[in-house]
């Protein structure tokens, strides 16, 4: 969905508001799993001026050299070759990435699955794309709609279930899926509790207006007690408290006028409210705040996948200096030490390679990533003893089925087949489908294979979590809470609690009227109208004399004449009716709170997911059909919830009126 399409008001205005709160998006593809032990922030690693930019370096930076490099000319060799068809490219392409030790060929999918139609069938080329970029959640969404399209249904939902697989894995694909989950989930829970407080305190304003009237001045004519009401409701929002402030007034008025189980359901939309105003708005500001924050986690990301360029190159330069040149500092980035390395080793530079890996296990020796990335370095050069050492080391640190083969492997390379044999025997009993998966590659490698150790992105993903989210939950709470309430949960929470002992206070102090559930007659003690009927106490329906002798004529045998005559009696009769849609927030559904708490979220998840998936954070290219598969199936929940509900509401109507 555009921006323009949006601003026409398809969506409602409170979403179309994130779509000028989100960032930028990031440069460049950022799919490769990426993580390092405790990466410090790029900004205390680079030691820059205080007027330094990150993004942009203080001087032109000198080419990096012979980029794109001997890794990219390899696999681009193995994709531009003759080939019979796509799927051999492709399955050649991917034995050279593995050889390589990339593990997503994310620039050759993405053109398969936004352009080539040259090349095959949007099915065959959605595969293909599959298999150069199994962690590319657009090449997993683009095959499942090719399998929907060719009328396999069983397979289209399992490619379906691999896109979303795909978004957690994709470094790209988890800080859109995250960024665009919390800033809907934000106005999905601010929506639904301001959606069930409006209900029930618009619901509860005639009585609230009379009740109020009548203690001030009895002779005040309706009108004037209504304006007092809308003035009193107003108040905060008038003071800068915004929606959250006329929210707490009508949490007010609804909790003085309703019921116990009404009060509970109440509270806990209020409740709601504070949590989507700060914990909820936190949490999306920071994964707001984390796209684009770090360019050295997009300048690591984009050498992994193998698509180094100039300024990437010498960005990482910058965090990392070469260690044969100048010594490494305690400054120097672990990340970017990791990525110039592995790109080193991965463009044949193996010298190079082997000292920055010296110098980034001499700074963490129990970091598994480093441990196994350098022992891979050392068996590339030849020296299969220093490798055992540094896998026998890592399997310490974080023992795996891939470690133990690898380490069967540097057995194999010093031939000590004892060792190997048990190496080996070792992985297969922690994983026998993981080392078959590897001996398979191993045996369609044309060189020495050796699996690389999947890098842990939550380590990633914290460092990028961890820059100041404070502006941009600040932008996302200011249209709800603008004053007061928006700056502390714990002044938004003491304020929740004040305005529910005033609603019990006025509920205990002022007996509140109420409604004929049958006719719609106003039942008030204070002035005299059906002084008796609520004798009975707060637990009985309220209703009556008429409607209850009328109920009692119809026991007897009588016919039961429900035509009620009134203006009220036909507004109630409206309300009953459209409580068949909104269950629990209107007419005689209203006695059921928790149906109507519950009916509000799910309208306001299912409005945010199926509208706003687009209108958050643009998508960085690897998305693709991804994002709507994941957000459709959370507004196909929230439907089917919210028409469960309604059902349920429905029986409990047609049970009370029996």
């Amino acid at each position: 969905m555009s921006w323009q399409r949006w601003v026409r008001g398809l969506a409602p205005p409170w979403l179309a508001l994130a779509l000028a709160l989100s960032p930028p998006e990031t440069a460049r593809a950022q799919n490769a799993p990426l993580a390092v032990e405790e990466f410090p922030p790029a900004a205390a690693a680079l030691d820059l001026a205080p007027t330094g930019d990150l993004m942009l370096p203080a001087v032109a930076p000198a080419p990096a050299p012979r980029l794109p490099g001997p890794l990219i000319e390899r696999i681009e060799r193995a994709w531009s070759g003759e080939a019979e068809n796509l799927a051999d490219r492709a399955r050649r392409t991917r034995a050279a990435a593995d050889e390589t030790g990339v593990a997503s060929v994310d620039s050759l999918a993405r053109a398969l699955v936004f352009g080539g139609g040259d090349l095959g069938t949007p099915e065959q080329r959605a595969e293909a794309a599959v298999l150069l970029a199994p962690d590319l959640p657009a090449a997993h969404a683009a095959l499942a709609r090719a399998r929907f399209a060719s009328g396999s249904l069983g397979g289209a939902a399992s490619s379906a279930l691999g896109a979303i697989g795909a978004l957690s894995r994709s470094l790209d694909g988890w800080l859109w899926l995250a960024a665009t989950g919390w800033v809907l989930l934000h106005f999905a829970l601010a929506g639904g509790a301001l959606l069930y407080l409006g209900a029930r305190g618009l619901a509860s304003v005639s009585h609230a207006a009379h009740d109020l009237g009548d203690r001030i001045e009895p002779s005040m004519p309706e009108f004037s007690r209504v304006a007092l009401l809308a003035a009193l409701t107003l108040l905060p929002a008038a003071l800068g408290e915004g929606v959250a402030g006329a929210a707490l007034v009508l949490f007010v008025l609804a909790s003085w006028q309703g019921s116990r189980a009404q009060q509970i359901a109440l509270a806990t939309a209020a409740l709601l409210l504070v949590a989507a105003i700060h914990p909820v708005a936190q949490r999306a500001g920071a994964q707001l705040s984390a796209i684009g924050a770090d360019p050295i986690v997009a300048a690591a990301a984009a050498a992994e996948s193998g698509a180094l360029d100039p300024v990437d190159a010498e960005r990482l330069s910058r965090a990392a200096p070469d260690p044969t040149t100048q010594p490494a500092a305690q400054r120097d980035d672990p990340l970017a030490m990791y990525a110039l390395a592995q790109w080193a080793r991965r463009s044949g530079d193996l010298a190079a390679a082997d000292s920055r890996f010296e110098a980034l296990v001499a700074r963490d020796g129990a970091d598994p990533v480093a441990l196994a990335s350098a022992a891979s370095a050392k068996l590339a050069i030849g020296d299969p003893k220093a490798a055992v050492e540094l896998y026998r080391r890592a399997i310490a640190s974080q023992p795996s089925a891939l470690l133990w083969f690898d380490l069967s492997q540097a057995h194999g390379r010093a031939i000590d087949v004892e060792q190997h044999d048990r190496a080996l025997a070792a992985a297969q009993s922690l994983d026998g489908d993981a080392v078959s998966e590897l001996t398979v590659h191993l045996a369609g490698s044309r060189e020495a294979y050796v699996a690389e150790l999947p890098l842990p992105q939550q380590r990633l993903r914290d460092r990028l979590a961890a820059h100041d989210s404070g502006l941009a939950a600040a932008l996302l709470r200011r249209p709800l809470a603008p004053g007061l309430l928006g700056r502390s949960s714990w002044l938004a929470a003491l304020a929740v609690a004040a305005a529910g002992v005033l609603g019990e206070a006025l509920r205990r102090r002022l007996e509140a009227s109420a409604s004929c559930l049958d006719c719609g007659t106003r039942l008030c003690r204070h002035c005299g109208t059906a002084r008796d009927v609520l004798r009975h106490g707060a637990g009985a329906e309220p209703r009556c004399e008429s409607c209850v002798a009328r109920r009692i004529e119809a026991r007897a045998g009588a016919g039961w004449d429900s035509s009620s005559n009134g203006t009220r009696a036909r507004l109630l009769r409206g309300a009953n009716a459209l409580g068949w849609l909104l269950p629990g927030l209107v007419g005689r559904s209203s006695q059921w709170p928790a149906l109507g708490l519950c009916a509000a979220l799910c309208a306001a998840g299912a409005l945010a997911f199926g509208l706003g998936a687009d209108a958050v954070v643009p998508d960085p290219a690897s998305v693709g059909l991804a994002g709507a598969i994941a957000f459709g199936a959370l507004t196909a929940l929230c439907v089917a919830l919210y028409a469960a509900i309604a059902g349920l509401g429905a029986r409990l109507d047609r049970r009370s009126r029996a």
